[in-house]
């Protein structure tokens, strides 16, 4: 029994740090066209240091 559970102790913290590690790399933006990931890109492929990713009601930026 000792076993199983530590085992399954094991692959729950695995999974945990996994779920924590992902959310806190690429955090949701509050708009729905663009993802986290592709933000970063344009901001990274720019020489600016302040970037328009989105126009909807409002302009979005990012830094």
């Amino acid at each position: 029994m000792r076993k199983i559970g530590s085992k399954l102790g094991i692959v729950v913290a695995m999974i945990a740090v996994f779920i924590l590690v992902n959310k806190s790399c690429c955090p949701s933006l509050p708009i729905d066209n663009l993802s986290a990931k592709e933000a970063i890109e344009k901001l990274k492929n720019s020489d600016e240091k302040i970037v328009e990713i989105a126009t909807d009601d409002s302009i979005w930026y990012i830094t």
